[in-house]
């Protein structure tokens, strides 16, 4: 399940606000010479709703959000005649504050997964078509630290962020003959760190359009090499395989414009996208807020 965000606040901040992002997005990730490359899309929805409160006399303006959404993911592992989809669903809690020019930000988000997994066996005199359902749960925690600096109708912000997370993913059994595949559950756990800096400017004094952007480097610690525990049918003896690792190091980039319709809504559209050594994403999101 994607991370939930905290919607830039360009109108002034009011008491209730709701906001929903639509996005679509597609990436690859190079095989390494043990497991295949693999292709994939996404295409999903969030919506949220938050509202400003008073925690017992906490300092800063305090804005606490709920958030859920739908993703849908096609896989394709090229030239492997095999493929999936992960239908998703999540939902999660969300908070933040300024205190001075110090912004911080943080929650915690989980969604249930079902996965259809297909692919084919080819040899000469040999063929068979296999299938497989499963399910899991994804669970994610962030925070985030950052310092606003003004240059004018600019505004720049370092950050660094933190996220925990954990894939878990049920047992399964494939279906469609002897060369079936049952796989054992198991939970992978992993973490991130995100050093960047963002900004924000007026394009003009006339209309108010604003233009959005981040620049960052995250790392990724923990279990970077996906592993599962497979065997040709119940009671059979066991094999680890291994997928294609996650990238412990990537670039990530954002760049959006937002219109102030009016002071109460935006409308906004944006490009998120991450590249490392093996793997690369790019999304494109429409979202709006609308703030009474």
């Amino acid at each position: 399940a994607p991370p939930v965000q905290v919607p830039a606040q360009l109108a002034a901040p009011r008491a209730y606000g709701l906001w929903g992002q639509g996005f679509g997005a597609f990436g690859r990730t190079r095989g390494d010479g043990n497991a295949a490359s693999l292709s994939r899309q996404i295409s999903g929805f969030v919506l949220g709703a938050d509202t400003g409160l008073d925690l017992g006399g906490l300092p800063g303006g305090w804005r606490v959000g709920v958030a859920g959404g739908y993703t849908n993911t096609s896989l394709d592992v090229t030239g492997q005649a095999s493929s999936g989809v992960i239908e998703s669903g999540f939902g999660g809690l969300y908070a933040g504050t300024t205190l001075g020019p110090v912004a911080l930000r943080f929650g915690g988000v989980a969604g249930g997964n079902s996965l259809s997994l297909r692919r084919s066996m080819l040899a000469p005199g040999f063929a068979q078509g296999l299938n497989a359902r499963t399910s899991g749960l994804t669970a994610q925690v962030f925070g985030e630290l950052g310092y606003r600096v003004a240059f004018g109708a600019a505004v720049i912000e370092p950050f660094v962020g933190a996220a925990a997370i954990r894939i878990g993913q049920d047992a399964f059994t494939e279906r469609g003959g002897p060369a079936a595949l049952s796989g054992l559950g198991r939970d992978n756990d992993l973490a991130a760190t995100t050093v960047g800096v963002r900004g924000s400017t007026r394009l003009t004094a006339d209309l108010p359009v604003y233009l959005t952007g981040l620049v960052g480097w995250r790392r990724a610690y923990g279990d970077v090499v996906p592993k599962a525990l497979l065997a040709f049918g119940a009671g059979q003896t066991g094999f680890l395989v291994a997928g294609v690792p996650i990238n412990r190091d990537a670039v990530v980039a954002q760049a959006g414009l937002d219109w102030a319709v009016s002071p109460a809504t935006t409308l906004g559209v944006s490009y998120t996208g991450q590249a490392g050594e093996r793997a690369q994403d790019h999304a494109v999101k429409g979202n709006f807020t609308y703030r009474f």
